[in-house]
């Protein structure tokens, strides 16, 4: 019989080598390769010394005094020119008013003083058959009234005191000068309110002794006080109602002449402290 080939002797062979290899000890793992990182090295800061920062403190201590002191210039410079503009505003504003307040003397002369003085000599001599146009003439004017403040001229005290800046005015004669005289305005305004009350209750007894139709003939379309062509005549010439109406009249009068005089002093106080503005600021009429 022929010899059988033997066709397993190759796989054999594989087997072996595959045996072979894995009786073989693996190789060592690679071990990771270290990473290169730069490394920033700072310098070493050298340490100040006392002198060093006692001249910084000292430095940044002129810094803010300085600019104190520049701040603190800027605002005196300011408050030096407002000053100036206020004064020269006060002294404007008085020279107004000398002249206003002369009118408004002469106005309380025409109006209080004068038919205060003539309405006695007429009442006694009043009779309801007899023309009594003086008596309604007067009667007329002593119940009017101009009010002191029309008379002044206050639009620089008003500012400084809404601004809250009198502390600007550095000389105290001065500033007390103006306090004082804008006082008296207020004042004099406050005896004006009780003339007032003096009036409405004269105005009151009115017609007890005049009559109404003949009372509007002695004022024109125009509210001016006028003595009619016409004869007017009194509704009544009770000697109870006239008693009155005189008490009442003299009243008027007394206060009258206190205001009058009260607004001649403000007229001289004010040429006085024009002339005190003068000598303190150097300021003359503009």
């Amino acid at each position: 019989m022929p010899d059988e080939i033997d066709d397993t002797g190759p796989l054999k062979e594989e087997n072996a080598a595959a045996q072979n290899d894995a009786q073989q000890p693996s190789p060592p793992p690679s071990s990771p390769q270290p990473i290169d990182m730069e490394v920033h090295h700072h310098p070493h800061a050298e340490k100040k010394g006392l002198k060093e920062y006692f001249l910084e403190f000292l430095m940044i201590f002129l810094a803010v005094t300085m600019g104190f002191f520049a701040e603190s210039l800027r605002e005196h410079l300011g408050n030096n020119e407002k000053e100036d503009q206020y004064i020269h505003s006060f002294y404007n504003d008085l020279s107004q008013d000398e002249v206003q307040l002369s009118k408004l003397a002469n106005i309380i002369m025409l109006q209080q003083l004068r038919p205060a003085d003539s309405l006695p000599a007429l009442f006694r001599a009043a009779d309801i058959r007899k023309p009594a146009n003086g008596i309604y003439f007067f009667m007329r004017s002593i119940i009017r009234q101009q009010g002191i403040k029309a008379y002044i001229t206050d639009r620089t005290i008003e500012q400084v005191k809404n601004a809250g800046e009198m502390r600007l005015i550095t000389n105290n004669q001065v500033s007390d000068s103006l306090i004082d005289y804008y006082k008296q305005v207020d004042f004099i305004d406050y005896l004006q309110g009780v003339l007032l009350q003096y009036k409405t209750k004269l105005n009151e007894d009115f017609p007890l002794i005049l009559r109404a139709d003949d009372y509007d003939k002695a004022i024109d379309k125009y509210d001016n006080i006028t003595n009619p062509s016409q004869n007017l005549f009194l509704g009544s010439v009770d000697p109870v109602a006239l008693n009155k109406i005189q008490i009442s009249i003299s009243e008027i009068r007394a206060l009258s002449v206190t205001i009058r005089n009260r607004v001649g002093h403000l007229q001289l106080r004010a040429g006085n402290i024009k002339k005190l503005l003068t000598d303190k600021y150097h300021v003359a009429e503009q």
